[in-house]
């Protein structure tokens, strides 16, 4: 039930709004299927599947909001989250950052998808593990690592006629390789949408490379260097940054580009 497709969601939408009485009513239902295999020292230790699905009913009662949510599906559910969701609403202050529901709107299809990463199963994610523990072995070296990948939808819908739904997929993988007296170390990490255009074997390769040739590394001096940041830790540091960039943080005095006194320095 963890994945559910647009004619699904839309009949499940399509519910929620005929019970609503509010002025207007805000549907999201989210899902993931999401599988995992870790493993250190060269040995699997855990390994697992996790699936969610859960609807989030918002309405308004002119700038009064309530919100539920739920992970049942049946017409009682339904019907319960929003009566809850409607009677909060009739219960809270109003919202002075009220925003009203987005009128209707067309989305363009997106390419977030693959079938065959979601077809992943446990005997592929056993063999992405055993590449690195058994190229480890091989060569006298300690491996740990985590392979996760990831199917899920979103749909959002509301009163005004709303309503979008996108599917997508994606894997992560991460690997440490270390020698047995601690002297080199290297790591990999490699994300994809598509399970075609992921490698394990390339991935552990690279991480025992380092791994190896590290173990002969020697200091540098304090200086300026220019250093060549691999797609990895460039996408995480842009992920990092970004986060740092929040308007509100700014305005209200918690972020770097704040002004004394409020406001923020983007406006400069």
């Amino acid at each position: 039930m963890s994945i559910l497709t647009q004619e699904q969601t839309k009949k499940v939408s399509d519910r929620v709004m005929s019970l609503s009485k509010a002025d207007e009513c805000i549907v999201n239902i989210e899902g993931s299927r999401i599988g995992n295999i870790r493993f250190a020292r060269n040995a699997v230790s855990t390994a697992g599947l996790a699936d969610d699905t859960r609807v989030q009913v918002q309405v308004a009662f002119g700038k009064k909001q309530g919100t539920a949510t739920i992970n049942e599906f049946d017409d009682k559910s339904i019907e319960r989250a929003v009566r809850r969701a409607e009677d909060l609403a009739k219960l809270a202050p109003d919202n002075p950052e009220f925003i009203p529901a987005i009128a209707k709107t067309e989305y363009k299809k997106s390419d977030t998808f693959v079938q065959k990463t979601a077809d992943i199963d446990p005997e592929y994610r056993a063999q992405a593990a055993a590449y690195a523990i058994e190229g480890c072995r091989k060569r006298g070296l300690v491996s740990a690592g985590f392979f996760t990948d990831r199917t899920s939808f979103e749909t959002i819908a509301n009163s005004n006629g709303l309503f979008g739904h996108q599917d997508s997929s994606s894997l992560d993988f991460t690997l440490t390789v270390r020698t047995e007296d601690g002297r080199g170390s290297g790591w990999v990490k490699r994300s994809a949408r598509d399970v075609t255009k992921f490698d394990p074997r390339e991935a552990a390769e690279i991480a025992i490379e380092k791994a190896l040739r590290s173990v002969d590394a020697k200091a540098l001096e304090p200086g300026r260097y220019t250093v060549i940041m691999e797609p990895a830790a460039t996408s995480d540091l842009l992920s990092f940054m970004l986060g740092g960039f929040d308007a509100r943080r700014a305005d209200e005095g918690r972020s770097f580009l704040s002004k004394a006194g409020g406001k923020n320095r983007l406006g400069d």
